[in-house]
């Protein structure tokens, strides 16, 4: 009987567990496409000379949000 119960404990622990790794991706997920959001709507609000300056055109800004920094062609 006890050892019933302990493996029904563990069970229930590793569900437990188990959904706090879901909530804290679940976090970590909107903390991501949060910043990423906040990126694209920083660049857009910067001239396309300011653009230019920094090495960027307005095709790169979500290439540049989303860290694919090799894809972005050199314009100097």
């Amino acid at each position: 009987m006890t050892q019933h119960i302990l493996a029904q404990a563990n069970i229930l622990q590793n569900a437990i567990k188990a959904f706090i790794e879901l909530l804290k991706d679940f976090s970590s997920t909107r903390k991501d496409n949060s910043e990423f959001k906040k990126t694209i709507r920083e660049l857009n609000k910067l001239s396309d000379k300011d653009l230019l300056d920094i090495g960027l055109c307005r095709g790169d800004i979500y290439s540049v949000a989303k860290g694919n920094h090799e894809q972005i062609r050199r314009r100097f």
